[in-house]
């Protein structure tokens, strides 16, 4: 395993597999303990935390009512799992959840069996088709114990997240963290300020009216012709596909620079960091190195 990283730098993160989600595999590697997920629908990710480390315990934060039944109806047949109706952010009280796209029971979409889901929901004051008056918690005021993993898909509120489980990561550690990312340095800084090393994955990207290709037509279709694109469907069931970009510079600015530049020109584009504290770090890629457990 090539153990080679620099600060200030985005890792390449193939070196941990070429699929989707390849990082919740490598839990089965590591010891077991308590696990968060910020932005848990309808407990996808949460299921995969467990199947991969059965010996953990995961926390699920999801504050969009239309999401919560079936969040629920997972959680009463899983006892390793404690649903938090609630947004994560960087302060306790109560807040505007906007949603962008709700499905409804008659849609053809991939998602119509969840009518009611949404995976579009973000904190803010942005005006969207539904808006939400929901709780908002801190992993701070939330957890007094050693975390093993969080992960955090929260639509753009990833900062937020970051910065009200500051305390929790200074005094009793976080050892690893998957956070969607689209592009901020701050969140980039954050987490080296904290002792991270940070790793980048798939990226996932969908076609958008910027890309010149589209300009023309009734809805987006096109997307950049980029080697090794495979066609998905995202969670809502809209057109999407996965791709491995090379990015020209690693550095943090330059990347988030090209993040930027090819979001605004070329496609709807965002990849989740992995990012794994540097007390953690030889702990870890000597755990993912040795064969996985029977």
């Amino acid at each position: 395993m090539d153990r080679r990283w620099a600060r200030s730098t985005v890792n390449g993160g193939r070196r941990f597999g070429e699929g989707h989600d390849t990082v919740y595999p490598l839990l089965a590697r590591l010891e077991p303990g308590l696990m968060i997920d910020a932005g848990a629908a309808i407990g996808l990710k949460t299921a995969k935390m467990l199947k991969h480390s059965p010996g953990s315990h995961v926390i699920a934060y999801e504050p969009f009512p239309g999401n919560l039944p079936y969040l629920n109806r997972y959680a009463e047949r899983e006892p390793r799992v404690t649903v938090r109706p609630a947004a994560l952010a960087d302060r306790k009280g109560r807040e505007t959840l906007n949603v962008a796209s709700v499905v409804s029971p008659d849609e053809a979409r991939a998602a119509k069996r969840l009518p009611g889901f949404s995976a579009l929901g973000h904190l803010g004051r942005w005006r969207r088709k539904l808006r939400v008056e929901v709780d908002v918690v801190t992993i701070d005021d939330e957890v007094a114990e050693h975390v093993r993993f969080v992960k955090i898909d929260v639509q753009g509120g990833e900062l937020r997240v970051l910065k009200g489980a500051a305390r929790t990561m200074e005094r009793f550690g976080i050892d690893l963290i998957f956070v969607e990312f689209t592009g901020s340095l701050r969140v980039l800084r954050f987490l080296e300020a904290r002792g991270y090393v940070i790793f980048d994955n798939l990226n996932l990207a969908w076609p958008t009216r910027r890309y010149y290709r589209n300009w023309f037509r009734s809805a987006p279709t096109e997307m950049p012709r980029w080697d090794g694109l495979r066609p998905i469907r995202n969670t809502m069931g809209g057109r999407s596909a996965v791709v491995w970009l090379s990015p020209p510079f690693r550095g943090f600015r330059a990347y988030c620079a090209w993040f930027l530049l090819t979001y605004v020109f070329l496609s709807g584009v965002q990849t989740d960091l992995l990012c794994v504290h540097r007390s953690y770090l030889d702990r870890f890629f000597d755990s993912i190195a040795d064969p996985p457990p029977a």
